[in-house]
């Protein structure tokens, strides 16, 4: 009996890798039928889905929301798999998950490296080192940030130890409610593990306190750990880089924590969070760029905005005003229509600057 890998991103890509290995035979199902390799095209679900009763398992990506398919009780006669899953009952490291609105990428950055210190640990899971991927890593720690939509498919919670770095609203168009999708992330909860509750933002402090309780034998005082990529990252004087920023509290963080009050520039998707309006203080100006300008200029409250069409106006603009001040990049959506990822567009912001500004 065949099983079946729904959803075919990066997360798909490492079940079919992970079946392939088991010789187990699969299908692959996803909207974009152009995506899939070229073997499963032509095998392509009915709309109704009626057929999924017909796989023995079927392995379903996170960002897969069932509910827009199938009825409840259909669901609930699914053999369904996760990721996750698969990793508990298959690896025996000691397994650190980390889940949050903001900052849970910096913590496992820091934590990996803390621990490597001490001992030996990698950093998976969301951050883009898929779990399947890494079934046979011999590291002591399995460091894994968990999104809401992994922790949301998760049959069992098999973490040895949970952290919670914040919980605000994020993801409301995909969880249907605040509460769900505060239900989805205490999911990474369970009786008889230890639960830490982030106090604050100085995630490299929080992270060499974990690693101390874990490894009590190291000294972590002097230890110099690197910053994650795309994160509050200055450079070329003033410009800032906070391209891993993809919802309105970690907009709104960047701004309180530097105490901002140069110019702002934003772009991305604001769909995934169903806000009426986001007030921007502290910038003294707001640049918005890109194909959901629009949908942005609806939301975004400042008294000095301006919009263009492309990142290199709007640098264009910056550049013939000859305003000294700082200048940060801090997108607050998903980046939608404009780019593949945070990464890509972080990088894409940084060519550009140094294409009109030098180093």
């Amino acid at each position: 009996m065949k099983s079946l890998i729904f959803g075919y991103g990066q997360t798909g890509k490492s079940f079919e890798k992970y079946l392939t290995n088991k010789n187990i035979v699969f299908d692959i199902y996803d909207d974009d039928v152009n995506k899939l390799p070229e073997a499963h095209q032509g095998k392509h679900i009915s709309p109704a889905f009626n057929s999924l009763e017909n796989y023995k398992d079927i392995y379903i990506s996170p960002g897969i929301k069932l509910q827009n398919y199938l009825t409840r009780e259909q669901i609930t006669n699914l053999n369904l798999k996760s990721d996750l899953d698969i990793f508990f009952l298959e690896h025996n490291s000691f397994k650190i998950g980390i889940t949050g609105t903001n900052g849970k990428s910096t913590l496992v950055h820091f934590l990996e490296q803390a621990l490597n210190h001490s001992s030996s640990a990698i950093a998976l899971g969301n951050i883009g080192n898929p779990v399947l991927e890494n079934l046979n890593h011999q590291k002591k720690y399995s460091v894994i940030e968990a999104s809401s939509y992994q922790l949301e498919k998760m049959e069992s919670n098999l973490f040895d130890l949970a952290i919670i770095t914040n919980i605000e609203q994020d993801h409301i168009k995909f969880h249907g409610t605040f509460k769900r999708y505060k239900e989805a992330k205490l999911r990474i909860c369970r009786d008889k593990i230890k639960t830490i509750l982030c106090d604050g933002h100085d995630y490299e402090t929080i992270a060499k306190k974990i690693a101390k309780d874990l490894e009590p034998n190291s000294n972590y005082d002097d230890l110099k750990l690197s910053s994650l990529p795309h994160r509050l990252e200055e450079f070329a004087g003033r410009f800032i880089d906070d391209s891993k920023s993809t919802n309105s509290s970690s907009l709104k963080h960047a701004i309180s924590k530097l105490d901002f009050s140069g110019t702002l520039i934003i772009c991305g998707d604001p769909d995934k969070e169903c806000l009426d309006e986001i007030i921007i203080k502290g910038p003294k100006r707001v640049y918005i760029f890109g194909k959901h300008r629009k949908d942005l200029l609806k939301i975004m409250k400042h008294e000095n905005i301006k919009d263009f069409a492309t990142l290199d106006e709007a640098l264009k603009d910056l550049k013939s005003s000859n305003d000294s001040s700082k200048i940060l990049f801090s997108p607050g959506n998903p980046s939608g229509k404009d780019f593949q990822n945070f990464s890509e567009r972080g990088q894409y912001f940084k060519n550009k600057v140094l294409k009109y500004f030098g180093e």
